[in-house]
């Protein structure tokens, strides 16, 4: 599976930014505007709604299970593991890497660049949840 690919790619990858940016030993459950599991994040992991374990945080550095360099944290940036710059935060909103609008943070809700809700999360920050969806579906 290519989790770069598409709005599944920018979501995961914002998934990962979120638990580099507000590391936690808790677990934090990211779930789906109806109600679904999609993730969870627990000490420096994040594992699908099944279990398995997608990515492992070392540092600034996010690996896949496998242990290879799947991107980078720098500041606002989200870079993949070439360096290219593949999205960031506007204050309260979320822009691909072109600048365009992916969505914005409502406190715990996440909503895409038309007002719809993507999902909700519980016990993160509002910031942490449009990590979490803009980068995992």
């Amino acid at each position: 599976m290519n989790w770069l690919s598409g709005r599944r790619g920018l979501l995961a990858i914002a998934l990962l930014a979120a638990a580099q940016w507000f590391p936690t030993a808790a677990a934090q459950d990211v779930r789906a505007a109806n109600g679904s599991l999609l993730a969870n994040i627990s000490a420096g992991q994040v594992r699908s709604a099944s279990g398995s374990l997608l990515f492992r945080f070392e540092g600034s550095e996010v690996r896949d299970a496998s242990g290879r360099l799947y991107l980078r944290i720098e500041g606002e940036d989200i870079r993949n593991a070439s360096g290219s710059l593949l999205g960031r935060f506007d204050g309260r909103d979320m822009r691909d890497a072109s600048g365009r609008l992916l969505g914005r943070i409502e406190g715990s809700d996440v909503r895409d660049a038309s007002g719809r809700l993507m999902g909700r999360t519980s016990g993160v920050s509002g910031r942490q949840a449009a990590v979490y969806f803009f980068f995992l579906q």
